[in-house]
């Protein structure tokens, strides 16, 4: 048997397989990334998740561990309930090319609950750009949409903004989440407001597609933003063939603006350059890595994970390409 998980900011998705490729049990939770969880929700996320793979009547040869935060809480809560052969630690960005584009070399654009941008070779990253947290950085990522939404709400109630249909929706929302009042208060009472920020893109993603004009330029700016990381990467990033960009993150599903913004500014200042959307799941980067140790091409892993993988397909077009 074998285990790969990605835990993330907002999420944690453990996927346990055989030799095979044949799927086991597939376990989610939220996030564990300590800029946008406590200590506390974090490790009770990870047990979470571990506990939905049980009963433990299997041993594990191999665990592929992807990780934008510490991971040795979850090695050690794994170790303690079932037998591991080894572990090997997949950096967030390398499996976001690996099962995104089936490849592990290219440019990935990573806009999830943070955001950065990577030239990755042969499964090392050459250059980045972005990735500073919440607080510092991570532009066009769904934390940094959720506070963009926030902020325009603030605006819209204390009467010097643009009314905006997010102000009722995000209202209702925290406040039967938290029990607040007031959908402010309930963000500056949370211990973990980034995760909370994060947690609302869905609700922007409504708005806009509902015609609403300050949800839409939030998704707009957010795929600039992305757009302006990958050509100061282009930038620095040392001689490189790869033009295809490949997207990693759920802050990319939410709406076609970010892409279309994002892909409008590239073109402007980095003519060439395409944005490709996903192929699978990061979670499937374990399994992508198996196929292409044991020496299958592009196309034969791609078909071979869309049968055995189906539930982590993102885009059927690039996967049968």
């Amino acid at each position: 048997m074998y285990l790969t998980v990605d835990g993330g900011g907002s999420k944690t998705i453990a996927v346990l397989y055989d030799e095979q490729l044949n799927v086991h049990r597939i376990a989610r939770s939220g996030g564990v990334n300590y800029t946008q969880n406590s200590p506390e929700s974090a490790s009770e996320h990870i047990r979470e998740c571990l506990d939905a793979l049980a009963p433990y009547d299997y041993e594990i040869e191999k665990a592929y561990l992807i990780f934008s935060a510490r991971h040795d809480l979850f090695r050690q809560e794994l170790t303690s309930r079932v037998k591991v052969g080894s572990f090997e630690i997949i950096p967030e960005p390398v499996a976001g090319l690996l099962a995104g584009g089936c490849t592990s070399s290219g440019l990935l654009a990573l806009a999830g609950t943070g955001s950065d941008v990577f030239l990755i070779k042969e499964r090392k990253v050459l250059c980045a750009v972005g990735g500073w947290g919440p607080f510092m950085g991570d532009q066009g990522s769904g934390a940094w949409i959720g506070l963009q939404a926030l902020r325009s709400l603030g605006r819209d109630v204390n009467g010097w903004g643009p009314k905006t249909a997010l102000t009722p929706l995000l209202n209702e929302h925290l406040v039967r989440l938290t029990g607040a009042k007031r959908a402010l208060e309930a963000v500056l009472a949370s211990k973990t407001p980034y995760s909370l920020a994060a947690g609302l893109v869905p609700l922007v993603a409504k708005a806009a597609k509902e015609g609403d004009r300050v949800a839409q330029e939030i998704f707009e700016k957010a795929g600039e933003c992305m757009g302006k990381q990958l050509v100061a990467l282009i930038k620095k990033a040392p001689e490189h063939e790869e033009r295809g960009i490949t997207l990693c993150g759920g802050a990319w599903k939410a709406s076609q603006r970010m892409f279309d913004a994002c892909q409008n500014y590239l073109d402007r200042f980095a003519n060439g350059y395409v944005l490709r959307r996903p192929c699978f799941e990061p979670v499937a980067a374990g399994a992508v890595l198996m196929l292409a140790q044991a020496g299958f091409s592009q196309k034969e892993l791609k078909h071979i994970l869309a049968e055995r993988f189906g539930e982590l397909i993102i885009n059927e077009a690039e996967v049968f390409a």
